[in-house]
C-alpha cells in the first residue's frame, strides 16, 4: 500500500508562486499517475466502483514488522521526536487532534492525549496495524512524540470545527486565536501522525464515506471482494470491538498507482478499494459513546466475547448511539469462509508480533489497572495484554466452523 501527504500549499505571488509550487509538489510527481486526478463521479457511476471494490489483499502475515508498521513516505520511528509549525484548521470530530506542518511544507494529522476518555493515539496504532498485518487497507498511524511551535496549549479547544464555523479567513484558516490559548511551544507525548493511502476520493460529496450495508453491492465476478473477504472484515471489526463505524469512518478511494487514462483522456480507477480509515475506537467494549472503558481498555475488551451467538456465528459488535446510532454494521454473521480466512490469517501473528503491536502502542503508558486477586491492583502489563488478544483469538481459530447458509437461517440470524 503506497502512502501520501494532505497537502495545502502557501501561497506566494507571480512566477516565484509557481516555481515554489512546483518544488513543492516535485517529490510526488514521480510517475505520470501521479498527475491524473479521477473526476467526481455520478451517482451511477460510484455504484459501478463499489461492484468492483477489494477490501483484502493476500499478504505473508508471518514477515510483517508490527512494531515499525508499514513503509510510507515518513520514516519516523517509534517515540521518535518531530518538530512542526501549527496549522490554524479547524478539524471535524470529538477527538483531541490538529494540523502541523514539518520543516518541508507538508502538513499531517496530529493526534495526543488528553485525558482518558478516548486514547485515540494508542487505538488508532493497535488497529491501523493489526488491519494492515492480516491484509487490509488502512491508512499508515505513527506513534511518535510532536513538538509544535506556535500552537495552543490545548489546540484541540482552538481546532474544533463545531467552535469555529464563523470565524475563518478566505483561505478556511481561523483568522486569531485568543491570548487566553497560551500559544507557544509544547510537546505532546504521546501522539500519532496521520499518513493516509496515496489515492483518490471516490465521492459525489466531501466525506461521503461508505455504508456497511453497501458491501452487498459488491461482485466477485467483476473483480470486486470475495464474500469470505468481506465477511473477515467484518469479523475483524467485531475482534477488536470497532463500535464506532458509521460511514464517515470508512473511505472509497482509488489507489494512485490505479488510475489510467483513456484514449479520449477521461480518467478512471482500475482497482478501488473500501477500508476503515478510523480505527480510534477499538479494544474496549464499546457502549453508547465509546468513551473511557469503550475503547482500548483491557477490561472492557475482555468482557466483550467475539461472538454473541458462536452456533450460528454471529459476531458480537454493537454500533454506538443505541437509537440514534449511524454505524452500519452490527452482529454481523460470518461465513465460514470468511471466519476461516481470518483465522488462517491471525494463526500466522507469532508471539513476538504481537507483543510489537502492543508495544508500538505504547500500551502501557496508559497506566490501567485490574484487580489481582488478595492482594488488591496491579497495572496492567504488556504481557496481560498479549495474553488477552491470544485468548480472544483463540474464539476464532479453534471454532468448529460456521453453519452453512440455510443452517444459519434455520438459526434466525441469517442477513
Amino acid at each position: 500500500m503506497d502512502y501520501v501527504v494532505t497537502k495545502r500549499l502557501p501561497s506566494f505571488p507571480g512566477l516565484l508562486g509557481w516555481l515554489v509550487w512546483a518544488l513543492l509538489l516535485f517529490p510526488l510527481s514521480a510517475s505520470a499517475a501521479d498527475s491524473l486526478s479521477l473526476p467526481t463521479p455520478t451517482s451511477s457511476e460510484r455504484v459501478e466502483y463499489i461492484r468492483r471494490a477489494r477490501v483484502w489483499e493476500s499478504t505473508d502475515v508471518s514477515s510483517k514488522d508490527l512494531y515499525n508498521g508499514p513503509e510510507g513516505n515518513l520514516n519516523f520511528t517509534v517515540d521518535q521526536e518531530i518538530t512542526c509549525d501549527f496549522v490554524p484548521e479547524p478539524l471535524g470530530g470529538f477527538t483531541e487532534k490538529f494540523l502541523c506542518r514539518l520543516d518541508d511544507g507538508r502538513i499531517f494529522k496530529v493526534k495526543y492525549q488528553e485525558g482518558d476518555r478516548y486514547k485515540e493515539v494508542f487505538g488508532e496504532v493497535l488497529g491501523t496495524r493489526l488491519f494492515w498485518a492480516l491484509g487490509f487497507y488502512v491508512d499508515r498511524m505513527l506513534p511518535v512524540r510532536v513538538t509544535c511551535r506556535g500552537c495552543p496549549r490545548h489546540p484541540w479547544t482552538y481546532v474544533d470545527a463545531r467552535k469555529n464555523k464563523r470565524h475563518l479567513d478566505e483561505q478556511g484558516l481561523i483568522r486569531s486565536i485568543p491570548p487566553e490559548a497560551e500559544t507557544g511551544t509544547y510537546m505532546f507525548d504521546p501522539a500519532a501522525m496521520e499518513e493516509k493511502i496515496d489515492a483518490e476520493p471516490i465521492e459525489e460529496r466531501r466525506n461521503q464515506g461508505w455504508s456497511w450495508k453497501s458491501l452487498k453491492l459488491v461482485d466477485e465476478s467483476l473483480g470486486g471482494a470475495t464474500k469470505a473477504q468481506i465477511d473477515a472484515l467484518k469479523l475483524l471489526n467485531a475482534f477488536v470491538q470497532n463500535t464506532d463505524n458509521k460511514f464517515k469512518q470508512n473511505s472509497f478511494v482509488c489507489p494512485r498507482n490505479e488510475l489510467v487514462k483513456g484514449d479520449a483522456g477521461n480518467v478512471t480507477c482500475r482497482r478501488p478499494i473500501l477500508y476503515v480509515d478510523d480505527l480510534g475506537s477499538v479494544f474496549g467494549k464499546g457502549g453508547f459513546t465509546t468513551g473511557y472503558s469503550g475503547r482500548v481498555d483491557y477490561e472492557g475488551w475482555k468482557e466483550r466475547p467475539v461472538w454473541r451467538n458462536p452456533e450460528s456465528c454471529t459476531a458480537r459488535l454493537v454500533s454506538i448511539g443505541w437509537i440514534l446510532r449511524t454505524s452500519t454494521l452490527k452482529d454481523p454473521v460470518i461465513s465460514e469462509d470468511g471466519r476461516a480466512l481470518l483465522a488462517r490469517q491471525m494463526e500466522q501473528l507469532s508471539d513476538a508480533q504481537i507483543t510489537d503491536l502492543f508495544r508500538a502502542a505504547r500500551i502501557e503508558r496508559l497506566h490501567q489497572t485490574i484487580t489481582d486477586g488478595c492482594s488488591g491492583r496491579r497495572e496492567v502489563t504488556l504481557q496481560d495484554w498479549v495474553a488477552l488478544f491470544k485468548k480472544k483469538r483463540d474464539e476464532i481459530t479453534k471454532h468448529p466452523g460456521c453453519p452453512t447458509q440455510q443452517r444459519a437461517e434455520a438459526l434466525g440470524d441469517a442477513p
